[in-house]
């Protein structure tokens, strides 16, 4: 058995789509597919239902993932403990879910960097479930990602501390029309098909979408014109005018200041979500000079002074 087999189911049970598997694990998906299929027969039981859109673990298959993933855990550990680190970089390995590279990440850095001198970071960036992929797996050690309790994570609060960093906002956003107003309404009911800049289903902005766009009867009529996982593919496309884009608001902030983008709709159409800093319980003991105790203090500092 390869752990890569382990690490493809891992991923495929948390993304629920052998298409955005593949392309997480960078194989193509006849290749994902193969792998899977090759677990499967060393165990000898079906983990996957193909049957089912998407597909969905079986029985067996639920069972298994908790024994893959401590499996999959204790292996990288064990390395980590070794001393098997890059030779040519041994910084942090830090996951940044794609929008914080920028709202949160640089800042964050900076701050710690004050507290602790000689810090060095690897850092990755991606979608949120990449990152708890990422981290489960111990492909890295920190992971600064979004959370929300209306979307779930298979996160163990118990085996991953976090520290909270901030709250933000999920908002309905499109360039406005030349008299400033919005070029698209929520409001406007089903007046016309409203152009919609979407994530696909399986990811957590997707998640969130899915929740407040219910598609009943009442709620706007829709048209997809574009769908990305990247939050910066729909902003760019906002901003051209080709729809409305759910967008961090911390993000789009600088935009709605100067008047590029408005909102396309009222409260009831954003979701709140908490921005949080991860870390492996195993992993955390081992970071270097008591670095989770001095993230801890510092954000602690920082909650008591705002």
């Amino acid at each position: 058995m390869d752990i890569e087999w382990l690490e493809d189911f891992l991923v495929l049970s948390d993304m629920s789509s052998i298409t955005r598997a593949a392309q997480a694990r960078n194989v193509t998906q006849s290749a994902f597919s193969r792998r899977i299929r090759s677990l499967e027969d060393w165990i000898g039981i079906a983990l996957v239902d193909r049957d089912t859109v998407p597909p969905r673990l079986t029985m067996a298959g639920h069972l298994f993932r908790d024994a893959a993933r401590e499996m999959v855990r204790q292996l990288q550990d064990t390395r980590l403990a070794l001393g098997h680190r890059s030779r040519v970089f041994s910084g942090i390995k830090l996951f940044v879910a794609q929008p914080l590279i920028r709202s949160v990440m640089p800042d964050w850095v900076s701050r710690l960097s004050e507290h602790i001198s000689g810090l060095k970071f690897d850092v990755q960036a991606g979608e949120t479930y990449e990152g708890v992929i990422a981290l489960s797996s111990g492909r890295c050690d920190l992971l600064m990602s979004y959370h929300s309790n209306a979307v779930p994570m298979s996160i163990d609060d118990r085996a991953c501390p976090s520290v909270n960093l901030g709250k933000d906002r999920l908002v309905p956003v499109c360039r406005p029309d030349d008299e400033g107003a919005p070029m698209y309404l929520l409001s406007e009911n089903r007046v016309r098909l409203l152009p919609l800049l979407s994530y696909p289903p399986e990811t957590f902005f997707g998640r969130i979408c899915n929740a407040l766009i219910r598609f009943r009867p009442a709620d706007p009529a829709f048209n997809i014109v574009a769908q990305s996982a990247h939050p910066e593919v729909l902003h760019s496309l906002a901003l051209d005018g080709l729809g409305i884009a759910w967008l961090p608001q911390q993000t789009v902030q600088p935009d709605l200041a100067t008047g590029r983008l408005t909102l396309s709709g009222d409260d009831k159409w954003s979701a709140g979500v908490d921005i949080r800093l991860y870390a492996l319980q195993e992993r955390a003991r081992l970071l270097h000079a008591n670095l989770w105790e001095n993230i801890r203090d510092m954000q602690e500092v920082n909650l008591a002074v705002g």
